[in-house]
């Protein structure tokens, strides 16, 4: 008894040395992740690569492991391994392979461990190396970690960040780490305003990502981050003018990554919503046949219903425009909800202020930066809709309580 004791204490001092989801401390973040997103946001069309791929598929193991779905697993760790074999017959992939490997590995371990398959746990362990990494290989496990933690979108964006940064830090010739830096510096961002100046690190790494890949994922992100450098308003002339050549270049580019006839539905939503900020005939038409498109691939994704919903508004066809806002919204589309609120009481079918208090109880566990959104918003619907001063302080109150620091409280918010 006590020699088996001895050993289950072995074993599981040789996992908690290991690299994987189920050592990166996700748990919490995962929990939330899933109480407040829906089930549209496939991971795997969103991936660029792979890499990336093989990443979410070893982040869906380490889920449904936490959430005791053993059945699926073995599925995922089949699908993983033939990711991990097309890694390893890239070349490009030759100096890190050995921790990409590693992360595979690891996760493999904690299942069997789960199912109590601890020969070929023991086999493994007994081969796997959790210590001596050279400066690419650490890059590799920083970023692997950085893509797994990206996948849990706002609730992981600043550990991805992090990770992110060290993974730059040790390997510069990775396309994906960029990548991931920058759309999560993107994340920050934009949960304080939709139109926050960009960083200069933000830009330098989309630039960076796209240059070294040409990869049309990163390229609909860069050409979003040149797009969102011009939100500003701006009455200077040579800001119009830079404006004008700046989004000029931009639709051209998206043009020709629309002509390569993509089947990525996330690279046709951000080519739909480029060509909705154009509005113009031509461009319209562009962005319905990128929405037609990802409507045979995904037709309940809220994003493609919150840009249908754009596309209506712009033509104005606001009947049809609030149906699909309320659609997005029923997905959990929080920007989508907000505009349903928005739309739907400038039209008459709704009253913000009760549907408001309701959004309180939904995203309850939502970052803190849309609870303070909620909570804001609520208190100047009081103010400006009810002449309620009183609650409009306690609703103001409460949102200041969750963090009187945050950013948001600079932010004017209409509803």
């Amino acid at each position: 008894m006590a020699s088996d004791e001895h050993e289950e204490t072995s074993v599981k001092q040789k996992l908690s040395k290991l690299h994987c989801p189920f050592t990166w401390e996700m748990l919490d973040s995962t929990i939330k992740h899933r109480m407040t997103c829906m089930k549209d946001q496939e991971m795997q069309n969103n991936a660029s690569c792979p890499l990336e791929l093989l990443m979410h598929s070893l982040f869906q193991c380490y889920a449904a492991v936490v959430s005791a779905d053993n059945g699926t697993v073995t599925e995922i760790m089949r699908k993983s391994e033939e990711l991990l074999i097309e890694i390893q017959q890239k070349q490009k992939f030759h100096k890190t392979v050995r921790a990409i490997e590693h992360v595979f590995y690891a996760t493999k371990c904690f299942f069997l461990y789960e199912i109590e398959e601890m020969n070929e746990l023991e086999e493994i362990l007994g081969n796997i190396d959790a210590e001596h990494f050279t400066d690419e290989e650490l890059g590799a496990l920083y970023g692997c970690q950085s893509v797994v933690w990206s996948s849990l979108n706002d609730f992981g964006m600043d550990k991805a960040v992090d990770t992110a940064k060290k993974a730059v830090e040790k390997n510069q010739d990775c396309a994906l780490w960029h990548f991931i830096l920058a759309k999560n510096l993107r994340r920050q961002r934009r949960v304080i305003a939709l139109s926050s100046d960009i960083s200069d690190m933000e830009k330098e790494h989309f630039e960076i990502a796209y240059a070294i890949s040409k990869n049309h994922v990163f390229g609909v992100y860069y050409l979003q981050m040149r797009i969102e450098s011009y939100y500003k308003f701006n009455r200077e002339l040579d800001y119009k003018q830079r404006k004008a050549a700046n989004e000029k270049e931009v639709i051209r580019i998206a043009k020709d990554i629309f002509k390569s006839k993509p089947t990525n539905y996330k690279i046709l939503l951000k080519l739909a919503r480029m060509f909705l900020r154009a509005n113009l005939s031509d461009e319209m038409q562009l962005a319905k046949e990128c929405l037609d498109s990802v409507e045979k691939i995904a037709p309940n994704n809220s994003t493609y219903l919150h840009y249908c919903a754009m596309l209506y508004q712009q033509s104005g066809d606001y009947k049809e425009a609030i149906k699909y806002y309320k659609k997005a919204a029923e997905c959990n589309n929080f920007v989508a909800e907000l505009s349903y609120i928005q739309y739907g009481w400038e039209t008459g079918e709704l009253e913000p202020l009760p549907h408001l208090l309701r959004m309180v109880k939904k995203y309850n566990q939502s970052i803190t930066e849309r609870q303070i959104v909620m909570l804001l918003n609520i208190a100047i619907t009081y103010y400006t809709l009810h002449k309620d001063i009183a609650n409009a302080a306690e609703y103001f109150l409460k949102a200041l309580t969750i963090d009187p620091l945050s950013k948001k409280f600079k932010v004017s918010i209409q509803v």
